[in-house]
This record gives C-alpha cells, sequence and structure tokens, in this order.
C-alpha cells in the first residue's frame, strides 16, 4: 500500500517482474495470480526478501541464498497473510480436482475479493534490553535505523529526549532530506536538546523542518511526551524509549512497530493538528 492508500492485483504474474515496479513504488500488492507452480514459488521468494528487508531481518535472506537454511526454513518466518497473496491455479486445480475451470475462475475472483477488502495491517514487537535477553523480537535501534534508511518520501519523528547517542542517526535523516524526503521532528523541549540536535539546525529547509512543544500556562508539567516514527504514511513505531542511549540500549522499553496506513495516516493527522491548534509551533 502506498501513501495514498492505493493496492495493486497482479494477473498471469508470471515471475512478479511487473509487480516489483510496483513495489518499489510503494505500491502494496492485494495479490499475484499465476499459473506455473515454480513461477509463483518465486514470487513468494520475492516477498520473503521485501518483508525481511523491510523489517531489519535481511541476514535471514543471505543465510537462504548461501545454502544455510531451506526454502521452507525461510519461508517459516514470514506471516503467512503475507505469503498467501501468492494464489496459483495449478495448486488451486490439483486441490479442488472436481472442479471445472469456470468454478476455478470463482474461486480466483472470490480470493482476490476477500484480499481487496480486507485491511492489511501486521504489527511486530520492538524491544530494548540487554542482549542476553533470549527473545526473537524486532530491537529498538534497529527497527529505527531501519525505518530511517528505507524512508522514500516521507518520514515524521517526535523526540522528547534526544542525546549524542541519536547523532548517527540524524546524519541520515539530514541525508535523506538532502534528496527530497520530507522530514518533519517535534521535539519537546528544543533548549534541552540543543547540543544533539546543533547540527540539524543548520540543515533546516522546506524538506527538514523542526518543531517545538509550546509550553503551556496553565500546566507547566504538561509534555510531548509521545515517542514516534512514522515512515511514508505506511509503517510506525509507537514506542516507550526514547531517543537516546537508555532509549535504545540501555533501559527495558517496548514498543510496537505497525504496518498500516490508516493508523500512519492518523498519527500524521494528530500532528498536523498539534500545529495548527499551535501546540506545537515551527522553530526559527
Amino acid at each position: 500500500m502506498n501513501e495514498n492508500g492505493l493496492n495493486y492485483i497482479d494477473l498471469f504474474a508470471g515471475a512478479g517482474g511487473l509487480s516489483e515496479g510496483f513495489i518499489q513504488s510503494g505500491y502494496r500488492p492485494v495479490a499475484h495470480v499465476e499459473m506455473n507452480e515454480h513461477a509463483a514459488k518465486t514470487i513468494e521468494t520475492r516477498i520473503a526478501y521485501y518483508y525481511l528487508k523491510d523489517n531489519g531481518k535481511i541476514k535471514s535472506y543471505y543465510d537462504y541464498e548461501k545454502g544455510k537454511i531451506t526454502r521452507e526454513q525461510l519461508l517459516e518466518k514470514i506471516p503467512k497473510e503475507e505469503l498467501k497473496t501468492v494464489i496459483n491455479i495449478e495448486e488451486l486445480r490439483n486441490h479442488f480436482t472436481n472442479c471445472s475451470e469456470e468454478e476455478i475462475t470463482d474461486i480466483i475472483s472470490l480470493c482476490m475479493k476477500m484480499y481487496s477488502s480486507k485491511k492489511i495491517e501486521h504489527a511486530e514487537l520492538v524491544l530494548t534490553a540487554p542482549d542476553s535477553f533470549r527473545v526473537k523480537v524486532l530491537r529498538t535501534k534497529d527497527t529505527m535505523r531501519n525505518m530511517i534508511e528505507n524512508t522514500k518520501k516521507s518520514l515524521t519523528i517526535t523526540g522528547y529526549s534526544i542525546s549524542d547517542y541519536f547523532a548517527e542517526m540524524l546524519d541520515v535523516i539530514i541525508k535523506k532530506s538532502q534528496q527530497g524526503v520530507y522530514v518533519r521532528i517535534y521535539v519537546n523541549d528544543i533548549e534541552k536538546q540543543k547540543e544533539a540536535l546543533d547540527r540539524l539546525m543548520s540543515y533546516r529547509s522546506r524538506f527538514l523542518q523542526i518543531y517545538e512543544y509550546q509550553k503551556q500556562e496553565d500546566d507547566k508539567m504538561a509534555a510531548l511526551h509521545a515517542k514516534l516514527i512514522v515512515s511514508d504514511v505506511k509503517k510506525s513505531l509507537v514506542s516507550s524509549a526514547n531517543l537516546s542511549y537508555h532509549g535504545m540500549q540501555g533501559n527495558i522499553e517496548m514498543g510496537f512497530l505497525i504496518e498500516s496506513h490508516d493508523k500512519a495516516k492518523q498519527i500524521e493527522e494528530v500532528m498536523k493538528e498539534m500545529v495548527r491548534m499551535k501546540v506545537c509551533g515551527k522553530y526559527k
């Protein structure tokens, strides 16, 4: 799904060459329909590649290419709802042996209607914890870096506490803005973060804008405490972790990486409303 909420269906998909162009342009496949079993399996492998790449787990794909894991082990790492978008006609014929060609066509049509009417959403736990923790989840620092590096059009970040530890990622953010990515950073108190944000300030442009939470006269303790990253109005990281060493490395922090255009759009609308209501103002 792209930032306009558009999906696509690939009929007579072959090995997925046309789909590559749509996926690289930010669209989300609803279904790939293909007769040849081997071509359909190629599409499944590409789905695995993009899923692992987008979620910071690309090493598993390289392990598969090097023969360290089997194809079955690779596909076990991919959510079933992702792989179910591949509809292989031969497989349907083998499964429904008593169905006519017309009935097989009806089944395919029903599948596509079901997928296109379903909101495609996915969430994964993201954790900051010692490396000794024996849990298979996404890590906060890796997830943040992966989201920022893979953003192509727009990036929204909120920061309650930002330290020099985040400086490496700030360099990537600056580079993204210079490449035409629209970056909006919302900070609770710029004066307290000025040392970490100093370099960022000098690169402000129409592509890189910084907003500051406006202190409330009737409540001195009120703050912009949300910790969010939204990439391409498609992926959202909602976490307890600050943009600091302890947020990404030292503390126990938890959050969720949510793949949903609707949820990302809602977050963006809240941030725009904060500016409209002058809860946050553009830093000058």
